[in-house]
């Protein structure tokens, strides 16, 4: 029998890495819907496919999640698409596109959030490329303990 504990690995954008609880695409087409004033039947036109939408709820959790979570949303809030990498899903280029920070007073050492990513599409004319290089540099001091986080997206 597989061992799916085994089977789950650490999620991480544009390297940094977080825990995963939730996740998964919501998808479909886009369908337009035509009434007819007076009428008591509609017509529906097919537009194509819906961008998915990836919704997570994710977390860090170590003594130093108030830094993790901070360099998450660091690069949750940079511009342009990176590599998003999901548990059981193949890595992808995408854009975060909605970050939510969910911290309970009774939880000390977690920081959860719920996250949304949309796969790259192509790129428009004019628009930066999508894997122009980022640089994020984080830093703290948290009394004995100091931290620095950096490196190049």
């Amino acid at each position: 029998m597989r061992d799916w504990s085994k089977a789950f690995r650490r999620a991480s954008f544009r390297g940094v890495r977080f825990w995963v609880e939730k996740d998964g695409p919501d998808g479909g087409r886009r369908v337009a819907i035509h009434e007819v004033s007076g009428g008591d039947v509609h017509q529906t036109e097919d537009l194509g496919r819906r961008a998915d939408l990836h919704r997570i709820n994710a977390y860090v959790a170590s003594d130093l999640a108030d830094i993790e979570g901070l360099a998450l949303e660091t690069v949750c809030k940079a511009p342009g698409p990176s590599i998003l990498v999901l548990p059981m899903d193949p890595p992808f280029l995408a854009n975060c596109v909605g970050i939510r920070r969910n911290r309970d007073k009774d939880e000390n050492g977690i920081v959860a959030y719920d996250l949304a990513f949309v796969p790259a599409g192509s790129v428009l004319a004019g628009a930066a490329s999508p894997l122009g290089a980022m640089r994020l540099a984080f830093s703290a001091n948290l009394g004995a303990v100091s931290v620095s986080i950096s490196g190049a997206f």
